[in-house]
């Protein structure tokens, strides 16, 4: 690889002014290596096949300006009676969603869409110039067209202005940038273009270091461990589940009993599989450890081919003694059922059993 074109990469990034000081390991921050953020387009030099599979991915698309989504646009205008509130609502072209009642109107320009769309995408924008952020009380789904956000149906405006959404206090806000782009820093006024979504320092962590190291005139490091960056595959089982779990639903410390048994009883805990996957056998029991990526490669959308997940399990089912008695393939279909608990949506279940096919949470373990 060329080391200038590194460093022309590097000199089009204005997030290289965020350097990021080293700390104790934590999910949030599973990196080790001190420096600033080089920008995902920095990467595709040297992983040009593993950058083209990621930016197409769902985890890329996971944030995006409302007027890229085509098929956001394809359904609007788009009317609403909010029987809560009383107020009728209209998503126009433009991305902005108005409200009307009484004679009284306001509106909501949407300036991001969460979601990449496989299930659904929620748009938030901002209450005034620089004010709070506001989750739109109308969302779009795969399945449906438009529709009213998940959860918002159970929460009554208490003002006329809250007909349009859901206030997010700065907290909640936070997490919903921190886990759909990549840099966040809290308090930025909006997250790079580029760096919407979940993109390749997300979770190798900031590379301007490793990106100099690599395309220097002499030899790079030869180790890994030099290298300036994280690789997540080559983390412990515990740790690679811990710290997709930051995103996918934060895994319980092995002592605290109480809340493993509410996750095993609540069937709503089977949107979140880090959570659901700890108390499988496999994970537990593995020998070499059940990491995501044991089944998962996480620069592209998870396989909807049967034989590319039955892979994983046959790795080790395979071997006297460890076969399933019933069949040797689709293992998913009874082992990891998939479960509706939103009206839109359906997951699939990461904890690992025996079930009664069919009855998913309620099956035996």
């Amino acid at each position: 690889m060329n080391p200038s074109l590194h460093f022309a990469a590097l000199a089009a990034w204005p997030l290289l002014l965020f350097a990021q000081p080293a700390a104790e390991w934590t999910p949030e921050r599973p990196w080790p290596q001190t420096s600033a953020w080089a920008g995902s387009r920095s990467c595709a030099g040297c992983h040009a096949d593993l950058y083209r599979r990621q930016e197409v991915s769902n985890h890329a698309r996971s944030l995006r300006p409302p007027a890229e989504i085509a098929e956001f646009h394809q359904g609007l205008p788009y009317s609403h009676h909010d029987r809560s509130s009383g107020a009728a609502l209209t998503l126009e072209p433009g991305a902005v969603l108005k409200t009307e009642k009484d004679g009284d109107r306001q509106s909501l320009v949407l300036e991001w869409a969460f979601g990449s769309g496989k299930k659904g995408i929620t748009p938030l924008g901002r209450a005034q110039s620089g004010g709070a952020m506001v989750e739109s009380r109308l969302s779009w789904y795969s399945n449906g067209g438009f529709g009213v956000t998940t959860g918002a149906g159970q929460r009554e405006p208490r003002s006329f202005a809250e007909s349009l959404g859901r206030t997010l206090t700065e907290k909640e806000a936070q997490d919903c940038f921190g886990c759909h782009t990549t840099g966040y820093t809290p308090g930025q006024p909006a997250p790079a273009r580029d760096e919407m979504g979940i993109r390749c320092e997300r979770c190798h962590g900031p590379g301007a270091e490793h990106v100099r190291l690599m395309g220097s005139a002499g030899n790079p490091p030869a180790a890994a461990g030099q290298r300036r960056i994280l690789h997540p595959g080559r983390l412990d089982a515990a740790s690679q589940v811990s710290m997709c779990g930051v995103c996918h639903g934060r895994t319980p410390a092995d002592t605290d009993v109480a809340l493993l048994a509410r996750i095993e009883r609540d069937p709503n805990t089977v949107r979140f599989p880090s959570q659901r996957l700890v108390l499988s056998r496999c994970y537990n029991e593995s020998t070499e450890g059940l990491a995501c990526s044991r089944c998962h490669d996480p620069h592209a959308n998870v396989s909807t081919v049967a034989a590319d997940n039955d892979r994983a399990c046959l790795s080790c089912h395979s071997k006297p003694r460890r076969t399933c008695p019933t069949a040797t393939r689709n293992c998913a279909s009874c082992h990891m059922p998939s479960e509706q608990v939103m009206l839109h949506s359906r997951f699939t279940d990461h904890y690992i059993r025996v079930t009664a096919r069919g009855r998913g949470t309620k099956g035996r373990r």
